[in-house]
């Protein structure tokens, strides 16, 4: 039987292979070795502990008999009756003190999500009057375009033509509105020019003497 290696000890035991099972560091490789373990025998019952109950005290006596208080005459062993059951209330007083606060915690936090739930839902709800209102306006031009086509006794128009239609009748009263203001503006431009012919029209019998300008003529 060949002799065991003796153990690497100083500068050289960080080179030395290490063998044997690794433990997991991070917390991907602990779920994933605790899957693992899980997985090996899917048939077993897995044990989900309990939540933790809340502490809770025995109610107080309504009377607590030979027990004359923590005044300096009374015996030690009054005394110590009297320090527990002290010790017992004040457990009680904070154990109300810390319920009464979660409760409140959990109101605040209902009425939170109780803002927010109606706040959306007044978002969602002026979002959904929109899409109703327009789809509302689509029928309706829909319905009119039917019964249009229904007293020409042409084919019915899907939604989309009705609308590429109305498109098309916008574009050309856009179209037509724009070719009379250029109309009214060539008109505007032919009554300035007669009005310039008529103002520099000479007076029957006078000379008419062109000159540019800024040039002085020889009268002047």
């Amino acid at each position: 039987m060949a002799p065991s290696p003796a153990p690497i000890h100083g500068a050289n035991a960080s080179s030395a292979p290490v063998t044997g099972r690794i433990r997991p560091q991070s917390a991907s490789e602990k779920q994933a070795a605790h899957l693992e373990k899980l997985l090996k025998d899917p048939d077993r019952p897995v044990h989900i502990p309990k939540p933790a109950k809340e502490k809770e005290l025995r109610p107080p006596r309504e009377m607590m008999k030979n027990v004359s208080g923590s005044s300096a005459g009374a015996g030690s062993g009054e005394f110590h009756v009297y320090k527990h059951a002290r010790r017992r209330e004040y457990e009680r007083v904070r154990l109300m003190e810390e319920k009464e606060a979660k409760s409140k915690e959990a109101a605040a936090f209902e009425a939170q999500q109780a803002a927010l739930e109606a706040e959306s839902e007044a978002k969602t709800s002026k979002n959904r009057a929109k899409r109703d209102k327009k789809k509302a306006r689509a029928a309706a031009a829909a319905a009119a375009a039917a019964a249009a086509t229904a007293l020409e006794g042409g084919p019915c128009k899907s939604t989309s033509q009705i609308g590429e239609a109305l498109d098309a009748d916008a574009d050309a009263e856009g179209t037509a509105e724009r070719e009379d203001a250029q109309k009214v503006e060539e008109e505007g431009e032919g009554e300035r020019e007669k009005k310039k012919r008529r103002i520099a029209r000479p007076v029957e019998g006078a000379d008419v003497a062109f000159r540019r300008p800024g040039v002085q003529s020889d009268e002047e």
